[in-house]
């Protein structure tokens, strides 16, 4: 009997953890357990054969942020039942929810379902505007009830193959040439402090490291003055032509296994 719900994600803007906490409500489980990869705390643990993880990734130019695979590795299964979950822009997923996957797989966590759902781009606001929206949100329960049902009997369920769709060798990870703009700014710290791969210089926060920069918007999220946003000639451009090309509404894949 799974007695406990692991959510192990990267979410950086709250859009990942909010369609996996609606996994969870599906789940029906109490025992709730959020490890959000976004900072350095507690990036291990190891999860019994009597529990369920819920691997949950943000979507960046096709595959999940690197940093996050880095950090799963402290994340030990024992033929342990998964669900595998992206969250994406409205583009497209590409090869992330394969990643995500074989990652699992390969931590020793056996994933029963796997999902890819939509919600709002944190680049571009504009792109899936107000999803996950309530039928979303029904989907991502509904998952969450389909999924503990299979991991009831994850031994039997997982002898049978399962894919999902993507390509390995993955596509290449490139990063996103956009690094938020500084306007307002007290000096805080709060975005330096909280930056997952420490871009932003604690001592003049209106400075970023393009290199380091993941464009994953988290500063942004939780910047306490809003002087961090999207800007700039460069932004403006990209948006008008990101928004023409994938503004046409998609909708969530969804796959179980046996």
């Amino acid at each position: 009997m799974t007695d406990s719900l692991h959510i192990i994600c990267f979410s950086a803007t709250g859009t990942t953890l909010k369609t996996a906490k609606a996994v969870a409500e599906g789940c029906g489980i109490s025992n709730v357990r959020v490890h959000n990869l976004i900072g350095d705390a507690e990036a291990e643990a190891h999860i019994p054969k009597n529990g369920m993880a819920l691997f949950a990734a943000p979507v960046y130019a096709g595959r999940i942020p690197p940093i996050m695979a880095e950090r799963l590795k402290g994340f030990v299964g024992s033929d342990t039942p998964a669900m595998v979950v992206c969250v994406y822009g409205n583009r497209d997923y590409d090869d992330a929810l394969l990643e995500l996957k074989s990652i699992a797989e390969r931590q020793g966590f056996l994933p029963v379902s796997a999902a890819a759902f939509i919600a709002q781009h944190s680049i571009f606001p504009q792109l899936a505007a107000g999803r996950p929206d309530a039928g979303d949100m029904e989907m991502m329960r509904e998952f969450g009830r389909r999924s503990m049902a299979l991991a009831a009997d994850a031994q039997r369920v997982c002898a049978t193959p399962f894919s999902v769709p993507g390509n390995y060798p993955y596509k290449e990870a490139k990063a996103i040439p956009l690094t938020p703009k500084t306007h307002g700014c007290d000096k805080c710290g709060a975005c330096a402090k909280g930056c997952p791969v420490h871009a932003i210089d604690p001592e003049n926060p209106s400075r970023t490291d393009a290199e380091k920069c993941i464009s994953c918007a988290h500063c942004i999220h939780i910047c306490p003055k809003h002087a961090r946003r999207w800007g700039g000639l460069k932004y403006t451009l990209a948006s008008r032509k990101f928004v023409k090309l994938f503004s046409e509404r998609k909708e969530p894949f969804i796959t179980y296994r046996g």
